[in-house]
């Protein structure tokens, strides 16, 4: 899938020198994202506050078309993407048709797709009988071991020495859910990433995998998550990045 032109700015200065695809100023200062098809075709996905805004949109509309393994090339915040949305954007854990999560994206700039996005974490969170979504909570958990342990500590310390143990078990798994949702979001919504990510960008090429690895390498040890008392999901990637084959 090509994207359109002419590219757009950052902002609508002459001296900005970030450019997004997909992206062009519109008259009344608001910013339109659209995308073409192999035939030559544009399709318009809306009109937005940002350039940033429309920048995400295009990259939302094409993963949501093309799936996961879209190359890099024809995106503007490659890194920005958790493998939860890219869940939420695409295959069999998609809310909807390919159409119809593009229709979501064209509503964005609302905070409607964001919020959609926050139930799907919080459902998949606690999805552990489906093998990709307990993957996917398994490596948030090792990606975020110590600020989970820092976590739990407060948690413990705010449940209060008298709370029972269910309570406690409670009040630990309801936080960690909450931060695998903030995990989850989307980084281009947050400005100061974006800056970051551009700077990056500039110092290191066209791609770089320190914020996101895409596709997920998935560690070779055995990796513990809540699938049922004493068992443990075994992951072993065949001769490429992707998980090959899964047992229990």
């Amino acid at each position: 899938m090509a994207t359109t032109e002419p590219i757009a700015a950052l902002n609508p200065t002459p001296a900005a020198a970030v450019q997004y695809r997909g992206v062009s100023m519109l008259p009344d200062g608001k910013w339109r994202a659209c995308i073409v098809n192999r035939d030559g075709e544009t399709f318009n996905i809306g009109k937005f506050k940002t350039a940033t805004a429309a920048a995400l949109a295009h990259d939302r509309a094409i993963l949501a078309v093309l799936g996961p393994a879209t190359s890099e090339a024809v995106l503007n915040f490659r890194a920005a993407f958790s493998d939860t949305e890219l869940r939420f954007l695409s295959g069999r854990h998609a809310p909807a048709r390919p159409s119809r999560v593009v229709a979501m994206v064209r509503q964005s700039d609302d905070g409607s797709y964001d919020t959609e996005l926050s139930r799907f974490a919080e459902r998949a969170f606690d999805a552990y009988m489906d093998p990709d979504l307990a993957i996917d909570v398994a490596n948030f958990r090792l990606a975020n071991r110590d600020m989970l342990h820092r976590l739990m500590e407060k948690v413990a310390i705010a449940a209060g020495a008298n709370a029972n143990q269910e309570t406690h078990a409670k009040a630990k798994l309801d936080a960690e859910r909450e931060a695998f949702v903030q995990v989850a979001k989307n980084k281009a919504t947050d400005e100061l990433w974006v800056e970051r990510y551009h700077h990056r960008r500039e110092a290191t090429g066209h791609t770089f995998e320190d914020e996101n690895r895409w596709p997920l390498v998935v560690p070779i040890d055995d990796v513990p998550v809540d699938w049922s008392p004493g068992e443990e999901l075994i992951y072993l990637p065949h001769g490429s990045s992707y998980v090959d084959e899964m047992i229990l």
